[in-house]
């Protein structure tokens, strides 16, 4: 019972994170390594607005900064793509090395304003709950039934308006969606926008129940990357797949073996799947 409820906590995180990893990859090609600092700034920003901004508060303060994060996240991540990424999209090598000097830079200077030591804000929902004798934190419940909502919410988008079928056409045939009149930078600044936002909405739910630290961007960007390997590049529906695998074999090897090997879970994964099946659960093959 410890793995079902914990593996699935886990799961719906990595989802969060990993959805909007390979959205961008699968519609504007786009390896944003940058990805896991929209998750780090959703967790200070969201300390920033209810900690320094409105000086605390009560649940509703707390609900509002972590919406004004996810917001501020989703404008500075169209601000990069517009100003950085934009100009020279084409070059993965641009695109790589941009983001990750991005991803160096903000950390560094989280590090100068906000030091090494871990903040935190309170939790959205408070004590735990007993689940057939098992005493889960209700912070971490919480991360399933908002990764329901928010990836059914996705699905519909993508699936069943007007906007999510030109950039489910941009993502299937870039060419002829271009003659279909659709505007390719408008549809990579949506999706750039919308991405940043589930990784900062992860990072927010995550705040109360983890410390905020300047480095906490790198392993959800580790994750995200296993996880879009393994379910397969450019499938959103085999990253969601993927999370909870990921999850559940994180949560096995804490039982089973130690919880200082979780972190290389993800890494074992890469390499196996790179090995034996490139192409992942639901996608093509790589290279």
């Amino acid at each position: 019972m410890d793995i079902l409820i914990f593996g699935a906590v886990r799961g719906a995180l990595y989802s969060l994170i990993a959805v909007g990893y390979v959205l961008i990859y699968s519609v504007g090609g786009i390896l944003n390594l940058a990805h896991g600092t929209y998750y780090m700034l959703g967790a200070y920003l969201t300390y920033i607005f209810y900690e320094l901004l409105f000086g605390t508060g009560g649940k509703f303060i707390l609900i509002l900064s972590s919406m004004l994060s996810v917001l501020t996240v989703g404008v500075i991540a169209c601000i990069v793509y517009y100003v950085l990424l934009r100009p020279k999209i084409e070059s993965l090598t641009y695109v790589l090395v941009i983001t990750l000097a991005l991803a160096l830079f903000v950390s560094e200077v989280m590090s100068l304003f906000f030091g090494v030591a871990g903040t935190s804000v309170p939790s959205f929902v408070e004590g735990s709950i007993s689940i057939a004798g098992i005493k889960v934190i209700s912070q971490h419940l919480l991360l399933f039934p908002v990764a329901l909502v928010i990836l059914t919410s996705l699905w519909y988008l993508l699936k069943r308006t007007k906007m999510g079928q030109g950039i489910d056409a941009v993502a299937q045939q870039r060419d002829g969606a271009v003659l279909m009149g659709i505007n390719i930078d408008t549809v990579n600044l949506i999706i750039s926008g919308l991405s940043a936002c589930l990784a900062a909405l992860a990072g927010t739910l995550i705040a109360p129940v983890s410390s905020v630290v300047p480095h906490m961007w790198v392993f959800p960007l580790i994750k995200a990357f296993a996880i879009a390997i393994l379910g397969g590049i450019g499938s959103l529906g085999g990253s969601i797949i993927a999370s909870f695998i990921l999850g559940y074999a994180e949560v096995f090897t804490s039982f089973l073996i130690s919880d200082q090997l979780t972190e290389m879970v993800s890494l074992v994964i890469i390499v196996l799947v790179l090995l034996f099946k490139p192409y992942g659960i639901m996608g093509y093959k790589l290279g």
